[in-house]
């Protein structure tokens, strides 16, 4: 039975993943278009640039592409777009270009977002008076120097643009890299534990490593290594998988952050079950990608102690999610009998239809 702290058994899992689709996709072509007044297509595109002294400054040229008001003569590179951005000033009315502007961009069907920069949440007005669709995202930023307006713009972006470009998106625009990060830390850490709560194979290894089973660790560490690629390139890495896995394999590979984990619920937990497992599955991935956003983003290197503290944190949360897919896991079992009468009802049904009508005079005289 193989062990998580065998690095050669890790080296092994991770020549046989081919990670082109993944590079493939951080090098997608990509064309947000900024729409409205000259300074503040200057001022939605100097927060998204902004680095706050990360490793890796963007990839690529920038995605961002201004048009000015009106567009009539543009119509055609817009439809070129993958996202639409119109900005505008909450501090002054709706010009007659805006609102024509508005009208010809909601045409596109194109993924969709309005700023309004200097409104006021509560100030509703200018934004109702475009009428906008319930699937056109709206953020407001009351000043530009606020601490959280990075965040908020990155956000709704991300929100709009279609997820397979988030990490092409995420190399060129350094402002969107925490925001990506955050999300695919969490989906990675959601997929493993619902993985070990779907799969519930009852194997255990010794204490001194983690109660999986060893064709659960192959897929757990598959998962791990493809968030941690992305992650570097995410924040703009070179995308040479060997080397960016190489750089956070001595902490990760080395098997502290899991031992650590099995470690810390032997007192918590005497009896191992589904509930630890889930735990573990969540709070190690959620962990591990901390590590390597941390390290990619700032080469910083994580102390024991604070990876501790991540891990316990992510413990508890891996517990009630745990808790929770677990509930939903024995409401499903509890429908299923009930979906399988029903359903074998219904094909008992169409049997004797069909033979029915196959046995009809009108069927036989045809």
């Amino acid at each position: 039975m193989s062990k998580w702290s065998d690095l050669g058994n890790v080296l092994n899992v991770l020549r046989e993943i081919d990670v082109n689709a993944v590079r493939e996709e951080s090098e997608r072509e990509l064309a947000i278009a900024c729409i409205g007044k000259t300074h503040l297509s200057t001022l939605l595109s100097r927060l998204l640039r902004e680095q706050n002294s990360q490793r890796y400054g963007p990839s690529a040229e920038t995605p961002l592409l201004s048009f000015a008001l009106p567009l009539k003569t543009h119509a055609d590179d817009l439809r070129r777009v993958d996202l639409l951005v119109l900005i505008l000033d909450g501090r002054e009315p709706l010009s007659r270009s805006e609102k024509e502007a508005f009208l010809h961009l909601d045409s596109l069907a194109l993924p969709f977002l309005v700023v309004v920069f200097g409104g006021n949440p509560a100030q509703k007005a200018k934004i109702d008076e475009l009428q906008l669709p319930a699937a056109v995202g709206v953020v407001i930023i009351e000043d530009s120097n606020q601490a959280d307006a990075v965040d908020v713009l990155a956000q709704g972006m991300l929100d709009r643009l279609p997820s397979e470009l988030h990490i092409a998106a995420a190399r060129r625009l350094p402002s969107l890299r925490t925001a990506v990060a955050k999300e695919m830390i969490r989906g990675a850490s959601l997929s493993n534990a619902s993985y070990v709560a779907a799969t519930a194979i009852p194997q255990f290894i010794p204490i001194v490593s983690i109660p999986f089973a060893a064709a659960d660790m192959l897929v757990l560490t598959k998962n791990q290594a493809f968030m941690v690629y992305r992650l570097a390139l995410v924040f703009g890495a070179p995308p040479d998988f060997q080397a960016r896995i190489g750089e956070v394999l001595p902490v990760v590979g080395g098997a502290y952050v899991w031992r650590q984990l099995a470690r810390t619920l032997v007192g918590l937990i005497p009896i191992w079950g589904l509930v630890p497992k889930v735990a573990i599955a969540y709070a190690g991935t959620y962990t591990t990608g901390t590590i390597a956003w941390r390290w990619y983003e700032q080469g910083e290197l994580i102390s024991r102690d604070h990876i501790t503290q991540i891990s316990q944190e992510a413990l508890a949360h891996g517990r009630k999610l745990a808790g929770e897919l677990i509930s939903q896991a024995r409401e499903q079992g509890r429908r299923t009998p009930a979906l399988l009468r029903r359903s074998w009802q219904h094909v008992v049904r169409l049997f004797q239809r069909t033979r029915n009508n196959a046995s009809s005079p009108s069927s036989t005289n045809r």
